[in-house]
């Protein structure tokens, strides 16, 4: 199968990202592990509009966080899966069956989990509680997952594997595209995050900027957008607005489901991951030593100044319900760290 030219710089590139830029990255990327010996420090308050909640090891890396009402889980390296029933306060550590590679991305829904990771790990809970690994067929890494709330899951991850389950995640079909009009030389691009909605309409975006869409059936993929950089994190709401940011700053989006797109100057050429998109259209992305917002749906941003997002990596945002409804924006990332953040 050809492959794109300079494939290999963007493979490494995305081992760094996915690997939170630790120390440990090259020996994860090639499916290995260092151990973390020391316990997690205690959090410190940090000035400006950002509280450390959690903080690890040099070594911890949290690659992901899903939430429903007040329940969460974040998953990262070395198999770390850690669970909070208080909107984000507080978080103990799960035991895991496995402990020596990491776990890219997990989903929850109506009590449901699926988590996936390098070499095509997939592991199912029906209680979030409780993991037990499944077969995928694949030994490709797997970066994002998602399902709704009719069990329909998909998986995405390297050189353009989908994964597509009809179960909560207990059994998985490898999905075939047809890339060749899709990419240059029929190249197979890295996928990174997806949505899918209550009517199984699936929407992926990876590489070559591309945002990617399919009916339930996963059987036909159409191009809503393409360009030059990756998209790394993707957001859809309702009303057909979708949000998707990635490589040196990028953000575009839709206002139309996709038929035309506007793509806007954040202020910073970080690499950005995480999106999150409030009820407000409020919108905050988060990534390599950078946190940018806007508060105006897009068209201006600013940047966080904590010495928390400038001295590292946050991978994924998401929102909690909090005491007394109130919704808490929470970002996960390297050293293990969970900060939360003005929204």
């Amino acid at each position: 199968m050809r492959r794109h030219h300079g494939l290999l710089a963007r493979v490494a590139a995305a081992a760094m990202l996915v690997c939170g830029g630790l120390a440990s990255t090259a020996v994860l990327a090639a499916g290995g592990s260092t151990a973390a010996t020391a316990a997690p420090a205690a959090a410190k308050p940090d000035t400006g509009s950002v509280k450390q909640i959690r903080r690890g090891t040099a070594h911890d890396a949290l690659y992901d966080v899903a939430f429903e009402g007040q329940r969460g889980v974040a998953v990262g390296a070395f198999g770390t899966v850690l669970a909070t029933a208080d909107g984000g306060s507080t978080w103990e550590r799960q035991a895991f069956p496995m402990s020596n590679l990491a776990l890219m991305s997990v989903t929850m829904r109506d009590g449901k989990c699926i988590a996936v990771g390098q070499i095509g790990l997939a592991y199912t809970s029906d209680d979030c509680k409780a993991w037990k690994a499944v077969p995928t067929g694949t030994k490709s890494r797997l970066l994002a997952v998602d399902m709704n709330r009719q069990g329909l899951a998909y998986a995405i991850g390297g050189f353009g594997t989908i994964l597509r389950s009809t179960d909560w995640g207990k059994t998985w079909a490898a999905q075939t595209v047809d890339w060749t009009n899709i990419t240059t030389d029929g190249a197979e691009p890295h996928l990174y995050d997806l949505h899918i909605a209550e009517d199984g309409t699936v929407t992926a975006v990876g590489e070559f900027e591309l945002v990617l869409r399919s009916n339930g059936e996963g059987s036909a993929w159409k191009v809503l957008h393409k360009g030059e950089r990756s998209l790394f994190g993707l957001t859809v709401t309702e009303g057909g607005k979708l949000y998707a940011v990635g490589q040196s700053g990028a953000f575009v989006m839709s206002t139309n489901d996709g038929a035309a797109w506007n793509s806007v100057a954040t202020g910073t050429g970080a690499i950005l991951t995480g999106l999150h998109v409030s009820a407000k259209g409020e919108i905050t992305a988060s990534g390599i030593n950078s946190v940018v917002a806007s508060a105006d749906g897009g068209a201006t941003w600013t940047s966080n100044p904590s010495r928390l997002v400038r001295s590292a990596a946050y991978q994924a945002l998401a929102s909690s319900e909090g005491s007394g409804g109130k919704r808490r924006l929470l970002a996960v990332g390297a050293g293990g760290s969970i900060i939360e953040l003005d929204q």
